[in-house]
């Protein structure tokens, strides 16, 4: 059974992983190719919907960017992936552009899939994606288990912070973040270590 290609999922600040950053899509592209995009992803169909709403991740004061992912029947999607596009010129796969080309703007008429587990393919999204230089370099970090971020909180009673975002143990580091969405590397060790201060995700290393 056909399974359908993901586009538009993002990385989340407060639960990081590997998808990407749309501020690294950021690529003004010809404009009938932009509205023939956005209008394509407006006319998806629902496939799943969710109870929260998502939220723009260039904090731009959209109110609503949905609670849905639409589908063609081939691509699935985030109803606020067109917002995206629209208004912050990112940039799409190359061959979903030449499929909503194809189709003269329009979504065909279609069988809509029944929602199962392994129906979504992320992998390509992932790979397009990283190829493009906008996933970030997440090796050998963790999200903390609830019993490993009281762990830690333990061994940080003098530190301010917010929450506790990663760690990895190897090297008994975390990442912290502060206020304002500011982070800092810190290593849970008494050995004068100097913590890594970042101003925010876009200070991360990129994954090559």
């Amino acid at each position: 059974m056909n399974r359908l290609e993901v586009l538009g999922w993002w990385f989340h600040e407060e639960a990081p992983d590997a998808y990407p950053r749309p501020q690294l899509l950021v690529s003004p592209c010809n404009e009938k190719e932009r509205n023939d995009a956005v209008a394509y992803l407006r006319a998806g169909h629902t496939v799943v919907a969710y109870e929260a709403s998502s939220h723009c991740r260039f904090a731009c004061g959209e109110p609503d960017m949905g609670h849905r992912d639409l589908t063609d029947g081939t691509f699935v999607w985030p109803d606020g992936l067109a917002h995206y596009v629209e208004h912050h010129d990112v940039r799409l796969p190359s061959h979903f552009v030449a499929h909503v080309h194809a189709r003269g703007a329009k979504v065909a008429p279609f069988e809509l899939p029944a929602p199962r587990r392994g129906l979504f393919d992320k992998a390509p999204w992932l790979a397009w994606s990283r190829a493009q230089g906008a996933c970030l370099d997440l090796t050998g970090w963790e999200i903390p288990t609830p019993e490993d971020a009281r762990s830690i909180a333990r061994e940080l009673p003098a530190v301010a912070y917010e929450a506790i975002v990663l760690c990895r143990g190897d090297t008994r580091e975390v990442v912290l973040r502060l206020a304002a969405g500011s982070l800092v590397v810190h290593q849970l060790r008494p050995d004068g270590h100097v913590p890594r201060r970042l101003a925010g995700w876009h200070d991360w290393p990129i994954a090559t």
